[in-house]
């Protein structure tokens, strides 16, 4: 897959496949459905991916990458550490708890007891990544003062990120909640961060 016409036929094929997934589930998309709805052939899509699973991945891949691109492009100027905490938590809700990402966790528990592969996409491309991202946050926190000395940066991430998802991505996958709407993310985010700066923050930041 090489060249700018390749890429711009995988852009479509990978465009189909969501498609499915969205309208028919994991489970029940193929990649002979895949490719008739892309108007490939199905010897094409199993040359550049293999099989299903490896398809979706690349998909999953793909996104991470590209939301990663929008945090850290949200990031750049953000001078002020604890502003660039407040200015990450909307924009991590809204990515990861919408309906595109509802998709494909759905899609990687359903994959759980085949391969397991795209669940380890979502942990390596998207959620890692985050992870990093609200650590160094944390350790410049830490650094500046405005978190305790005794502050493990890695405790503090995880506790943010646990107030600020909840159980949202649980219920979404089980179909139990939609799409958080713009109202809700603000309230979470402002409530996770108020949350964290009581329990490391020092006594000029709470």
């Amino acid at each position: 897959m090489t060249g700018e016409g390749s890429e711009e036929r995988r852009r479509e094929i990978e465009a189909a496949a969501f498609e499915l997934l969205a309208e028919k589930g994991y489970r029940s998309t193929s990649m002979l459905q895949i490719a008739k709805r892309a108007a490939a052939s199905n010897q094409t899509l199993y040359a550049w991916y293999g099989n299903k699973q490896t398809l979706f991945q690349s998909l999953i891949e793909d996104n991470a990458r590209a939301v990663k691109a929008h945090l850290s492009e949200a990031l750049i100027g953000q001078s002020d550490a604890l502003a660039a905490l407040r200015a990450l938590g909307p924009l991590l809700l809204t990515y990861t708890t919408g309906a595109k990402a509802i998709i494909m966790n759905r899609a990687a528990i359903a994959d759980a007891t085949e391969t397991g592969l795209l669940g380890a996409a979502i942990d390596t491309a998207a959620r890692q990544e985050m992870i990093a991202m609200i650590t160094g946050i944390m350790t410049q926190l830490v650094a500046a003062g405005r978190f305790g000395a005794d502050t493990d940066p890695s405790v503090a991430t995880e506790t943010y990120v646990s107030l600020l998802f909840g159980e949202v991505p649980l219920q979404q996958a089980m179909g139990r909640l939609g799409p958080l709407d713009a109202a809700t993310i603000a309230a979470r985010s402002d409530r996770a961060l108020n949350l964290t700066l009581r329990l490391f923050g020092t006594s000029g930041q709470i």
